[in-house]
């Protein structure tokens, strides 16, 4: 999976993934989003959405992840697989909802975060009840078990302005809903280079490339 820390590649310029870059529009099949559960936590986004900034994050082991950010900051699309360069290939595409984001008053309650996502389980606080996940990483273990932490490195345009980096400490839990699917919850905790940090709450579902176009 991901390794413990990534080198920073000065070099690196937001490529296309599948066509999909900063500038472009990203639009979904309107059927592909009306099944997703009712009882899903996400929301459907707008049909279409335009990418804003890119991240890229070298997983190593000849793995990486390309990051969208749109202009309706409540969504992530995520590719991941290939190096969207030479390697086209892609072997996952997530839809994220930022459900939640925190911004810790402190080190206290940051760390308390931080030994929370150990565990095999996390509830997350809803309108209508809690909703536990049971954790899908390291998923064959009872036991608490480090987080996955990375850089990920953002550009504002495809020259690679506004260039930025994160250090993103994260864990993947999922939940079982009514048509059999899991729903996906990622906490991001995110260290930006001279920012606030913050904690991202993610809902995901999977996407086919056929599910949208760009």
């Amino acid at each position: 999976m991901f390794g413990s820390l990534f080198k920073r590649n000065k070099e690196w310029q937001p490529p296309e993934v599948l066509g999909l870059t900063v500038g472009r529009g990203i639009t979904f099949d309107p059927i592909a989003l009306r099944l997703l559960p009712e009882d899903s936590l996400i929301e459907r986004p707008d049909s279409t959405l335009v990418i804003t900034a890119q991240g890229h994050c070298d997983l190593g082991e000849q793995s990486h992840m390309h990051r969208f950010y749109p202009d309706d900051d409540r969504f992530l699309i995520q590719f991941q697989g290939g190096d969207g360069q030479s390697d086209e290939r892609v072997d996952e595409i997530m839809l994220w909802y930022f459900y939640d984001v925190q911004y810790p008053s402190g080190d206290q309650e940051w760390n308390r975060l931080k030994q929370a996502i150990r565990q095999n389980s996390y509830t997350l606080e809803g309108e209508n009840g809690n909703h536990r996940y049971e954790r899908a990483w390291f998923d064959t273990s009872t036991g608490p078990e480090d987080p996955m932490t990375y850089w990920e490195e953002v550009c504002d345009d495809r020259s690679g302005s506004g260039r930025r980096r994160i250090f993103q400490t994260a864990m993947l839990y999922a939940r079982g809903l009514k048509d059999g699917r899991d729903e996906m919850l990622l906490i991001n905790m995110e260290e930006p280079d001279n920012a606030e940090r913050s904690i991202a709450f993610m809902i995901g579902f999977p996407l086919e490339r056929h599910n949208f176009s760009v």
